[in-house]
């Protein structure tokens, strides 16, 4: 037998009596009063309107219940993956991965959050949360849900089973990104070819005032040879014509103060400074101290090739065939940036990607024939950017474009102007082979160089989120 009401049975029970109403004479005097059906109507009416407006009250409660759980949840949500986020930052160098802890941790204080915002709907329900905390990668994802009744008279009333009590349910969720951690090798050309003039106009300029640098001391050096103690140099210095490598200089001392700016926590990123001419320096060693390495970036006019062979940088060349095998033995620790301890390597390569394998040998005085090899421009060769690439680094490539050289030659060095001018057209391709993939910019100006500096700063840090 079905149990659910019968309201058609009562409907019929209440007609007989009012029949039976009728066939009594005050009954039949109502019936010919128009006045008494209002009455009858608003009998019959009653219930239903009574339990109508009851369930509209039950409705409010039930909107008010939830609206206060939802806030509950909505501060549950966010405690969990701040609290995790939190305890994981805190603890970047732990040997052992803090994510269970900080997981553990999350769901007991998005409890006890949940709960503290609940307390005043708590008395009238009964409600457990349940809280869910995940890491995947530097992604924290968290919610909180509810689920719970409460009873509803009117629906008792009017007999209905399925509506004697309210459900009350409802989940919030939160989403939150870890920092990622990041080091930075900035691998900085500071051959003679990074001596040009940065302004297109300037070099126009300079190459009025010494075509090639050739001098009654025999110091026949091609149109890029600008180091101290060597006339392009003075000549830059005393026409105030900027040179490139000054302009990198002050673009990394901005990408210092960027780096700076986007960190978020201590030791989030370290950047150094390895100079190279025949071989990579270090100018400053991979550090946590931002502001120590402004001094050095300022200051790159100093590692510039002085040409004297018993010197490290000295001897002339572009030698990236010494410099990506010493960067690669550089770097010893190869991270997915989840903490410091395991923070991920990029190379910032900053050059107008010009080789040339020239030296001189011994301990010859400079410019001695017999102990140099002789000058022989080339491109980069992109296999030695491979092994890099294969142990997880990212090179990210800024080609500061080598303008052609503007005639007319010394007849010393016009064979070598001539090769450069050949190549040129192919650096793009062969440093595009050399980055990583979608790591390859180009810069001239001063603004541009700054601007591309700051930028690979940004893809960095967004690629290595992406590859968590």
């Amino acid at each position: 037998m079905s149990s659910a009401p019968n309201h058609q049975g009562r409907l019929a029970r209440a007609l007989t009596r009012l029949g039976r109403g009728i066939a009594h004479p005050l009954g039949r005097r109502y019936a010919g009063d128009r006045r008494g059906n209002v009455l009858i109507i608003f009998g019959l009416s009653a219930l239903p309107l009574i339990g109508s407006l009851g369930a509209g009250v039950e409705y409010l409660r039930k909107v008010n219940y939830r609206a206060r759980l939802d806030d509950a949840a909505d501060a549950a949500a966010m405690a969990a993956i701040t609290t995790a986020r939190d305890y994981i930052s805190t603890n970047p160098n732990n040997q052992a991965d803090p994510t269970a802890d900080a997981i553990t941790r999350g769901k007991a204080r998005a409890e006890a959050v949940f709960r503290a915002n609940a307390a005043s709907t708590l008395g009238a329900l009964s409600v457990t949360p349940t809280i869910n905390l995940a890491r995947s990668g530097q992604d924290l994802t968290a919610s909180a849900g509810y689920s719970t009744t409460f009873p509803s008279p009117f629906g008792r009333l009017l007999g209905n089973v399925a509506a004697s009590s309210l459900n009350v349910v409802g989940t919030s969720t939160a989403n939150l990104s870890l920092p990622i951690y990041a080091d930075f090798y900035l691998l900085l050309d500071t051959s003679g070819s990074m001596g040009l003039p940065t302004s297109a106009a300037q070099q126009v300029s300079f190459a009025k005032l010494n075509p090639d640098m050739a001098d009654s001391k025999g110091n026949n050096c091609a149109f890029a040879c600008h180091f101290p103690s060597f006339k392009g140099y003075d000549l830059s210095k005393a026409n105030n014509i900027e040179l490139r490598i000054a302009t990198v200089g002050k673009a990394v001392s901005q990408l210092i103060d960027t780096a700076k700016s986007k960190a978020t926590l201590d030791k989030q990123y370290r950047i150094g400074l390895f100079p190279f001419v025949s071989y990579m320096e270090t100018a400053a060693d991979l550090t946590q101290s931002l502001d120590s390495l402004k001094p050095y970036a300022n200051s790159l006019e100093s590692y510039m090739d002085v040409g004297d062979s018993t010197q490290l940088r000295g001897s002339g060349g572009t030698h990236f065939d010494n410099v990506m095998p010493d960067m690669n033995k550089k770097i010893t620790r190869i991270g997915d940036g989840s903490t410091s301890a395991k923070a991920k390597p990029f190379v910032f390569l900053v050059t107008d990607g010009m080789a040339n394998t020239q030296y001189y040998y011994g301990t010859a005085a400079k410019y001695d024939v017999k102990k140099w090899t002789g000058s022989y421009s080339n491109l980069i060769d992109p296999s030695l950017c491979t092994p890099l690439k294969n142990r997880g680094i990212t090179i990210s490539i800024l080609y500061i474009p080598y303008l052609p050289m503007a005639q007319p030659f010394n007849d010393n060095v016009g064979y070598e102007n001539i090769r450069v001018n050949s190549l040129i057209p192919n650096v793009p391709s062969a440093l595009q082979s050399c980055a990583s993939p979608g790591f390859f910019r180009t810069a001239s100006d001063a603004t541009q160089i700054t601007t591309a500096l700051n930028a690979m700063f940004s893809d960095a840090v967004a690629a290595a989120r992406l590859t968590q």
